[in-house]
Parts: C-alpha cells; sequence; structure tokens
C-alpha cells in the first residue's frame, strides 16, 4: 500500500459509515419467529437472522425435563449465553471423543467450534433460555440420529 492510500484510511473509515446506509435491527420478545421445533422439547427462535453476513442470533427455549436434538452447527462456530434456568452442555470432543456435560447457569457462556456435536439438556424443573449467536447470516447445521450418527434433517 502506497503512502498517499495509506494516509486516506483512517479518513476513509470515519466517512464510511455516513456513506454506506444502515440501520439498527431490534427484534422484541414479542417478535421472535420459531425456526425449529422439536416436538415441544426445545424452541428455538429466529431473533437477528439474516441482518448481515457474518452472524447471527436465536434463542433457544427449553422446557424443564427436556432437550434439544443432537447436532452439529456445520461450519459455523457458536457462543452460548445462558440467560435463565440451568441446563446442561453435552459435547462430543472430536470423531471418538467421549461425551462431555458442562452444567451451565446464568450469566455463563460456551463456546461451540464448528462441526462439534452437541446437545442442550434440561433436567431440571423450570425453563431454560439460551441465547446462541452463530458465525453467519442464518444458523445452519444437521440433527444427528445419535452421536456419531446419521444426518437426519438440514439446519438451514
Amino acid at each position: 500500500m502506497s503512502w498517499a492510500m495509506s494516509s486516506l484510511l483512517p479518513i476513509i473509515t470515519e466517512i464510511l459509515p455516513m456513506i454506506l446506509p444502515s440501520t439498527t435491527e431490534v427484534t422484541h420478545a414479542d417478535q421472535l419467529k420459531p425456526m425449529l421445533d422439536n416436538e415441544g422439547r426445545s424452541i428455538r427462535d429466529s431473533a437477528i437472522v439474516g441482518k448481515c453476513d457474518k452472524m447471527c442470533a436465536s434463542v433457544l427455549r427449553i422446557p424443564p425435563n427436556s432437550w434439544s436434538p443432537i447436532h452439529h452447527n456445520s461450519e459455523q462456530d457458536a457462543i452460548i449465553n445462558v440467560v435463565s434456568g440451568t441446563g446442561t452442555l453435552v459435547v462430543k470432543e472430536g470423531f471418538k471423543g467421549e461425551l462431555r456435560h458442562h452444567e451451565l447457569h446464568p450469566g455463563d457462556f460456551a463456546f461451540v467450534p464448528a462441526w462439534t456435536e452437541h446437545q442442550a439438556r434440561n433436567d431440571s424443573d423450570q425453563d431454560l433460555v439460551w441465547v446462541i449467536t452463530q458465525s453467519g447470516p442464518r444458523p445452519v447445521g444437521a440433527i444427528l440420529t445419535d452421536w456419531g450418527g446419521q444426518e437426519i434433517k438440514t439446519i438451514e
């Protein structure tokens, strides 16, 4: 990069947000749209999806004594933030790895790498609510028959 071009970078970064159209998006709780329902055992709602190409957010709600399907998020990494309830994040580390159980409480965060098989479990008597941020414009992945099992449904 030439000296002249590098000297323009600070100016460009200040002007660019003023030139490019952008809009702040707000999704209120009563506007959440279900995108995946596991026969009532877990419900995943779209919160902020398709607004940019680098990330999206959804809300996972799991009633008492219920669980999500065993799944992976394909090529997307995910960050989980526990909003309410106590639950367990079960993960299979690697292809032949054993299952690891991570108990999560309100305020906790967890990072789930791409392609990692995992499941959310709620063995308590209260609802479990997680906000999940994924590294793509909309959540993707696949539901599996079992740990290391076949894909039975694609999440798109």
